[in-house]
């Protein structure tokens, strides 16, 4: 709980605007350890920073941050969604190999709640990296089977939208012609 509060006081609003005279090694640590929080909401707070770093600031941060994407936190996971959809704009953003693989996991795993809305997010992100997500379409083809003829407790009309979302998007992947430069976590 003190843990919490500390990210939501610290990320939420102390570093929200400037990182200008934070001492870098303080940061990255304080960033690890809140990506491990067990509560989704206060791992949230921390993507407020995303976009304030450069790559080599972001990049010790990249494996943490691809953590908190496929090991969600066990509470507040209504909230999850923050720090998930962060990291995966963050991977994409400097086409992180291990994104395309990471932004098929969530698509399965998400919270149903507003994941009518939230899938589209993803598949928006996946399809960033243009051709390279074509090893993606086998594992999305069955997401998209599973949201259309298999999800559990879900408005029928709203897992054909996901569903329909997820083959728009394998059209689309199968169509490209983008091919950026990917660089691996490890």
């Amino acid at each position: 709980m003190e843990q919490r509060y500390l990210c939501f006081s610290v990320f939420g609003k102390m570093l929200k605007q400037s990182l200008a005279s934070v001492d870098q090694a303080l940061l990255r640590k304080a960033v690890v350890a809140g990506l491990q929080n067990q509560d989704g909401r206060a791992r949230g707070e921390i993507s407020s920073i995303y976009q304030q770093l450069s790559y080599e600031q972001i990049k010790p941060l990249l494996p943490a941050i691809h953590q908190a994407i496929v090991e969600p936190a066990p509470s507040g996971e209504m909230f999850a969604d923050t720090i998930r959809l962060a990291g995966l704009d963050i991977l994409a953003k400097h086409h992180i190999e291990e994104g395309i693989s990471a932004c098929v996991k969530y698509t399965l795993d998400q919270n149903q709640w507003w994941s009518e809305g939230r899938t589209p997010e993803i598949m928006e992100i996946l399809l960033t990296y243009g051709t390279h997500a074509k090893v993606a379409i086998p594992e999305l083809t069955k997401v998209a089977n599973f949201f259309e003829k298999d999800e559990k407790d879900f408005p029928q009309e709203l897992m054909a939208m996901k569903a329909k979302c997820v083959r728009d998007t394998i059209a689309a992947i199968e169509a490209s012609t983008d091919t950026p430069e990917l660089i691996r976590l490890k």
